[in-house]
């Protein structure tokens, strides 16, 4: 009689432990913002943990860490500057609880100690899902989007905005144009629609300042080539 009582006991103290765990259990990826962020010597810690970012590329998320959340805030840490009391020069990741699979956008800040700056996107499939385009403004004017017969509004605050295609593969046409001037069209392209593949679009200042013409920072990914996560074990301690 014991024993059967004591059972469920340890079964339910088990699958609390590993809900507990896995609430706590967060992957995180990087992508650098240009080639000169890429080309910089940076680590990330979980403050017990650092792991250097040797993959960082502008057109290509990193590999996925998986860590644990702890007390301490998680940060990057630029390991080619060094303060003047010789510690290490720190860029903070604010994450917050909605975050279910963040990916750290690492951008220049010249005013920044370390010269760097951290943007998060949750990337989790539940909300940016396969086939899904993601939109971010970083002209710094507000534009539209249009995507056969869906028009939507790209805020000029960074806030992303999806649109999904649905359907089957094939081309699609995307056009972009100012609200200040409808009549002006800023991008006209087409595209190869596929159902596996969503891609996070960043929309960027073109060169040609008087056309107002932007540009796009296209980072695809494939969920028939994705790379298993890293484990927490293999994060190597400073």
């Amino acid at each position: 009689m014991s024993i059967s009582r004591h059972i469920p006991v340890a079964a339910i103290f088990l699958g609390v432990l590993a809900a507990f765990s896995s609430l706590h259990a967060t992957p995180i990826r990087f992508l650098a913002w240009d080639d000169a962020i890429a080309a910089r010597k940076i680590s990330f810690t979980d403050g017990k943990e650092l792991a250097e970012l040797s993959d960082l590329h502008p057109h290509k998320r990193s590999k996925t860490l998986n860590w644990t959340i702890g007390e301490v805030p998680p940060a990057l840490i630029a390991t080619d500057r060094t303060s003047a009391d010789g510690k290490p020069v720190t860029a903070p990741i604010k994450l917050t609880p909605d975050l279910k699979s963040p990916l750290v956008l690492i951008l220049p800040d010249p005013a920044h100690p370390s010269g760097l700056r951290c943007f998060l996107i949750d990337e989790s499939t539940a909300g940016f899902g396969w086939g899904t385009l993601r939109f971010i403004n970083a002209t710094g004017k507000e534009l539209l989007v249009r995507q056969d017969k869906e028009i939507k509004t790209l805020p000029e605050t960074w806030k992303a905005v999806d649109i999904n295609p649905g359907g089957a593969m094939r081309n699609i046409g995307i056009q972009m144009a100012a609200r200040a001037d409808l009549n002006a069209v800023l991008y006209s392209a087409v595209w190869e629609y596929e159902p596996d593949i969503r891609k996070l679009i960043i929309v960027v200042p073109g060169t040609d300042v008087q056309s107002g013409a932007v540009n796009l920072k296209i980072i695809p990914e494939d969920r028939r080539a994705l790379a298993p996560a890293t484990p927490a074990t293999d994060v190597q301690a400073p």
